[in-house]
């Protein structure tokens, strides 16, 4: 059992390039527990910003796209993640955050390639950077565990499990922003029981990761409202157990599988990533491994992974 965190405001957002598939959950801590009062489609940016910036909240936020880097990749470049959102107008930032045009641009210096042509593999990817394994363009927590396979590299910016496109959108809309006002980022500030006194605490959520945290199937079929039925059954059952209310409004969509839409899964996945904070928050799931190196040197973590990779 972990220690029960002093956040008494979670706010989860399923993140997209497209801000109207952008979908936010809400949970305020009470006497009671916990209570989900707010499941909606993200504010702008600007708008959002502030109000995560609430002064009368300790809030941790978790977002669902990659935040750092390849151990790797840092130690070939020398680069820092945490330097490069601190100092965005620096040459080296400004040349790494802005995706090379073509196969032939990528470089060490700038790694995310925008748009493949035909034909496009990864061993373009690895040649470019100059890597010996797609492995070596893997944080630990993107690699293959027991209850879930591995990512896809946070440099490869095509297909349906593409994650580059995100990140770059997350790290300048609301990672850079929100470190110019003062917020924490997680783990790279230190453990959550150092951070949870301040205004905001910034985090990496997978909701993938947290379905089995709060009792669902590891093949959740969130495309179809059948699938996000039964992954809600499952979240009520959960919710009950540990003192979780949700409003009624979320709580009939929830029952409803999130409606007949494919895009459904947005809001499913919005609430179940919620859902997997409010257990590490209450210290029923450590932060992760007991292993975890907390500095602004260190590749990153998504928020209640405990399992490590497996060989």
């Amino acid at each position: 059992m972990s220690t029960r965190l002093a956040f008494d405001r979670l706010v989860h957002s399923d993140w997209s390039i497209s801000p109207n598939k952008r979908w936010t959950a809400v949970a305020l801590r009470s006497r009671d527990g916990w209570l989900v009062d707010s499941l909606g489609q993200t504010p702008a940016v600007n708008e959002f910003l502030d109000f995560l910036f609430d002064r009368g909240r300790k809030t941790l936020a978790g977002f669902d796209f990659p935040i750092g880097l390849p151990s790797f990749y840092l130690k070939k470049t020398g680069l820092e993640y945490y330097q490069l959102l601190s100092d965005p107008a620096s040459h080296p930032a400004r040349l790494f955050f802005t995706a090379a045009e073509t196969l032939s641009d990528i470089s060490p210096a700038q790694p995310f390639y925008r748009r493949h042509p035909r034909g496009g593999r990864h061993a373009d990817l690895l040649r470019a950077l100059k890597c010996k394994t797609f492995s070596e363009l893997l944080r630990e927590c993107d690699k293959k565990t027991k209850i879930r396979s591995r990512a896809e590299s946070i440099f490869w910016t095509v297909g349906p499990k593409q994650v580059g496109k995100a990140a770059l959108s997350g790290w300048r809309e609301v990672l850079i922003p929100a470190l110019e006002r003062q917020a924490r980022l997680w783990p790279f500030d230190g453990p959550l029981s150092s951070l949870d006194s301040n205004i905001l605490t910034v985090a990496e959520t997978y909701p993938g990761e947290a379905y089995q945290h709060i009792g669902m199937r590891r093949t959740v079929k969130k495309r179809s409202q059948d699938g996000r039925r039964a992954g809600g059954e499952a979240m009520l059952a959960w919710s009950f157990r540990h003192r979780v209310t949700f409003l009624p409004i979320i709580e009939q969509s929830i029952l409803h599988g999130f409606g007949e839409r494919e895009d459904g899964e947005d809001p499913f996945d919005a609430v179940a990533g919620l859902c997997g904070m409010i257990e590490v928050s209450d210290g029923r799931r450590a932060e992760a491994p007991g292993s975890m190196t907390f500095s602004k040197n260190c590749e990153g973590w998504i928020l209640g992974q405990i399992d490590v990779p497996t060989a």
